[in-house]
């Protein structure tokens, strides 16, 4: 046991990163309908922004200064690239986020360099042990900053006066302007929230393995987590995160030594068996029509 508890603390861990990123890709589909491919880019800036700024301030207070620049970041992304394209076809608004994806990979590689980077400064040390078992700082922050925050999101999307307009919107959007909601405003709200998460978790990421290109591939994990929770579902994906978390460090543990690389295509296979029981992921809402 004394053995196995470690890879179950960084397993809940990253599965709390995992959670906190697809939080922000569901919050976007479920309010617009819209697949954000680019959400590994948007956890690359938001950790080069946190990188930047850890320049000229202790890396705590440069994580804080870099939300509101990311959410700002996420305001101009949906006004520039997504509001214009509200109304085109769903391939039309795929391709322009795989597009917006390959723009700002350039971007940031123009803008910082294609060189790893590491954060100057760390975060307080929280560690502790448990007997013969070592808690590391890493882990607690993850789960004290992703879990309370996925929370709370979740919370004000089901009881705040702005969770029940992103969803009235979600359920019908011409409905909703009628009525007179400001569709516009509020929209571009979750796409600034979606890239605040995304921040939060590249600067947590960072912390730990540096900033550089290789975040965007720890991005890409957030779609098998959004599916197996439900792409509609917010509480679904930071469940789907943790399971998904323990899962691959329980492979890393045993499964890892016999078929090398098979932990990097876990999510893929939980997800492929998952969707073939239930379509709609863990906690998706089941759509049927009568046809």
């Amino acid at each position: 046991m004394s053995d196995l508890l470690p890879y179950l603390i960084g397993g809940l861990a990253n599965g709390a990163l995992y959670g906190l990123l697809a939080l922000g890709f569901v919050l976007v589909y479920r309010a617009t309908s819209v697949v954000n491919f680019a959400i590994g880019e948007f956890l690359l800036v938001g950790a080069y922004l946190t990188y930047t700024f850890a320049l000229f301030l202790p890396l705590p207070l440069a994580m804080l200064a870099a939300l509101p620049v990311a959410f700002l970041f996420g305001l101009l992304v949906e006004r520039g690239f997504v509001r214009p394209l509200l109304g085109r076809s769903v391939v039309a608004v795929i391709m322009a986020t795989i597009g917006l994806a390959a723009a700002l990979d350039g971007g940031v590689q123009l803008v910082w360099g294609p060189d790893l980077k590491y954060l100057r400064g760390e975060l307080p040390q929280l560690g502790f042990q448990v007997g013969e078992v070592f808690v590391p700082s890493r882990a607690l922050w993850n789960l004290l900053l992703a879990l309370p925050l996925g929370l709370i999101l979740l919370w004000l999307l089901r009881r705040s006066r702005y969770g029940i307009l992103v969803r009235a919107i979600s359920e019908r959007e011409v409905a909703a302007l009628a009525l007179g909601i400001p569709t516009a405003r509020i929209l571009a709200g979750v796409w600034g929230i979606s890239a605040l998460l995304a921040t939060l978790a590249g600067a947590l990421l960072a912390v730990a393995s540096g900033v550089g290109h290789n975040l965007v591939f720890l991005g890409l994990k957030v779609f098998p987590v959004a599916i197996l929770g439900g792409l509609d579902s917010v509480g679904g994906a930071l469940l789907a995160g943790f399971i998904l978390g323990i899962l691959e460090a329980l492979s890393q543990r045993y499964l890892e030594p016999i078929l090398p690389g098979f932990t990097e295509a876990l999510p893929f296979v939980v997800v492929l068996l998952v969707l073939l029981v239930r379509p709609y992921g863990l906690l998706g809402e089941r759509q049927i029509e009568r046809v």
